[in-house]
């Protein structure tokens, strides 16, 4: 026993030496931030959000006030994308400071400074590019497959998960597509769209046969996952990251191989819930649960067989000679791009493409279509954006009014209420540039646009100086960001964050920098020796970049914590409020309003909570008070009219109805009038 003992205490050293602590870190940051955020609505509540930030920002300080950060090298890829980022963090400061709603806009303020506090962190981890893409492609893709496993296994088994009726409770008839547990289905399927491109690479590139067979038998699974959520946009959003991935990887013929049979095994699975109309329809019924189990069983053997169908190209790759047919030169590569895109054009031409282009554009003009009634393969063949258009169409006309600035960051309701063609009541325009446009003006835009070119390029830059499986795994990365893109084009996925923080980690992958070669016992120029010189040049400069970053994290700390207490507060006054201990609740509700002095929301809860005790005098100025801080929000003057009509304020209480009507015409409140 004792030479045992010995024996560990000599070797357990010795491994923790030899552990790769920033693989570790890499892998404890994806899987920790992406799997709990996609675990809890995707991170949509504000609380849920600005809890990780702090934990993020918090890691930051730290790591600088002890010098272990800025501790590597940053490639200009990387500064110009946190300079970028930063920039339009800043200009979101900016922006609510003349913003039509202070507290919509530092709610806005706090999101994008925790997409920063990631994107800085996951930077700072890495220290070469190969091992980052590496390491990021395993980790995100690993988090993605888990997600796709629970989402689709509430559907096959359910009741399995408490938590997965969330959305169907909120939102009736939305129970056929499957949305848990990021609540949203646009938003699991573009989680899917990101995840697929990780996956065909690692099962194309992988070192190791096993985790190459993994990777190829999760594809099924994913494409299934985001098959159920009956996603339009999560298709296009697949079809354009798959296109990158393929036009940006080398060697493409081994690739092409693996995406045949892993899109052989998905439309296996596909047809099998196709033909299950309880699964389509999330049905939950004795009905429910045997096809769920059939299609469960047929799941682990397509899984199993696409797997060990992957292992056998991986073999024949590695082992066997290809022929030459088969060995594409650059010169033939060429000639077979110009063919493939002459047959294209052709083709295109010869079925109508324009044509047909300009139907698919006037149908996505409508509002609805009777496509868009059935939850089945049939919904795919529709154009219609859902309202898309409509909510487009006056953000764009309503951004002339306020062009440089913009409204203010958050505010796309408030504007979208009082010009609203149709009685749709949404929060956000579904299209994050669209919107940034309206909210964040033509400056905040082209910050942002700035941000994603430079994050795009980068991956690009990685593709072009890259080699094998370097230059796919760079591939992969890029692919999965214009997946993102693309979802952010035409849906609100900026605000899920677990969609932007997947963007940001491979980003982050990307401009990691380029490994340097060097000649034995000669250090690469630059770097720092052991006795303790700043690898980010002199010590001086190295101590004002810890300095600075200390102050940044501090004030974006700042910049998320009011919300989070503020929301805190207000949520437990509401809860006091129902519960039924007032004097509790407009504490509470106070405590909020002094946390964030201009907003409208703990105005109007201690306005809601003063007329319950009878104090209508006090009420009513804390609705003026609410309607001040956010003046085009029809739901504060409309309370504010109901307590002038208790106060006996005939005339004030009809200009502020007549202002609530103004602000949100197409109220069903006003057809019970």
């Amino acid at each position: 026993m004792e030479s045992v003992a010995a024996r560990l205490a000599i070797r357990w050293p010795r491994a923790l030496r030899q552990l790769d602590t920033r693989m570790v870190s890499v892998w404890g940051l994806t899987c920790a931030v992406v799997l709990y955020l996609a675990l809890d609505g995707g991170g949509y509540d504000v609380v849920v959000r600005n809890q990780v930030g702090v934990v993020v920002w918090w890691a930051v300080l730290v790591a600088a006030a002890v010098g272990v950060i800025p501790g590597g090298r940053l490639s200009s890829q990387a500064r110009g994308a946190i300079a970028m980022l930063g920039a339009f963090v800043v200009w979101t400061a900016l922006a609510a400071t003349w913003s039509q709603s202070s507290e919509r806009s530092l709610d806005e303020l706090s999101r994008v400074a925790c997409y920063l506090g990631v994107l800085l962190l996951a930077l700072m981890l890495h220290r070469d590019r190969e091992t980052a893409l590496r390491n990021t492609l395993g980790a995100l893709g690993t988090v993605i497959v888990a997600v796709a496993a629970v989402a689709v296994i509430s559907r096959l088994r359910p009741g399995s998960f408490s938590g997965a009726g969330q959305t169907a409770a909120f939102l009736p008839g939305s129970h056929q597509r499957l949305a848990w547990p990021l609540n949203y289905w646009n938003g699991l399927a573009a989680l899917m769209a990101v995840g697929l491109p990780l996956l065909l690479a690692i099962a194309a590139s992988a070192r190791r046969l096993i985790v190459q067979a993994i990777a190829a038998g999760a594809v099924p699974l994913v494409a299934l996952c985001a098959y159920l959520t009956f996603s339009r946009g999560g298709a296009l959003a697949t079809a354009g990251g798959l296109i990158v991935f393929y036009c940006l990887a080398g060697d493409r013929i081994p690739k092409i191989l693996t995406g045949l049979l892993t899109a052989a095994g998905s439309a296996v699975l596909i047809a099998g819930a196709a033909h299950r109309s309880a699964i389509e329809n999330g049905l939950t019924g004795a009905v429910a649960r045997h096809q769920g189990s059939q299609l469960l069983v047929a799941l682990v053997l397509v899984c199993a067989g696409t797997a060990i169908a992957q292992a056998a190209i991986a073999l024949a790759v590695r082992h066997g000679t290809r022929p030459r047919l088969l060995v594409v030169t650059r010169a033939r590569a060429r000639l077979l791009l110009a063919g493939g895109l002459a047959v294209l054009i052709a083709l295109a031409l010869a079925v109508g493409v324009p044509s047909k282009l300009s139907h698919a554009w006037s149908q996505f003009k409508r509002t609805n279509t009777a496509a868009l009634s059935h939850n089945n393969l049939s919904r795919f063949g529709s154009a219609s954006g859902n309202g898309r258009y409509e909510y487009w169409k006056v953000a764009v006309q309503q951004s002339g009014k306020h062009l440089a600035g913009g409204w203010g960051p958050g505010t796309f309701q408030l504007v979208w209420l009082p010009h609203a063609p149709n009685s749709d009541y949404v929060e956000n325009a579904h299209s994050l540039y669209v919107e940034t446009l309206l909210e964040d003006g033509a400056i905040g835009l082209a910050v942002l646009v700035g941000f994603f070119a430079v994050v795009l390029g980068s991956g690009v830059l990685a593709v072009i100086r890259s080699e094998h499986e370097v230059r796919t795994g760079a591939a992969a990365v890029t692919a999965g960001c214009v997946a993102f893109s693309i979802s952010a084009a035409a849906d609100w996925v900026w605000q899920i964050p677990v969609l932007p923080v997947c963007f940001l980690l491979l980003g982050a992958a990307a401009m990691a920098p380029a490994r340097r070669r060097v000649a034995a016992g000669v250090p690469p120029a630059g770097t720092a020796p052991r006795s303790g010189s700043a690898r980010f040049g002199s010590g001086r400069a190295r101590g004002a970049a810890r300095v600075a970053l200390v102050a940044v994290s501090l004030a974006s700390l700042v910049a998320i914590v009011v919300p989070l207490t503020m929301t805190n507060a207000l949520r437990q006054s509401q809860s006091a409020a129902t519960s039924g201990d007032l004097p509790k609740a407009l504490s509470y509700a106070r405590v909020a309003a002094q946390i964030e002095p201009g907003a409208a929301s703990p105005r109007l809860q201690e306005a809601l909570v003063l007329e319950q005790q009878h104090h209508l005098t006090a009420a009513l100025a804390a609705a003026r008070q609410a309607t001040a801080n956010e003046p085009l929000n029809w739901s504060t003057w409309l309370v504010r009219s109901r307590l002038e009509v208790e106060t006996g304020q005939p005339a004030a209480a009809v200009y502020s109805l007549r202002q609530a009507r103004l602000l949100n015409p197409h109220s069903s409140l006003w057809r019970l009038g």
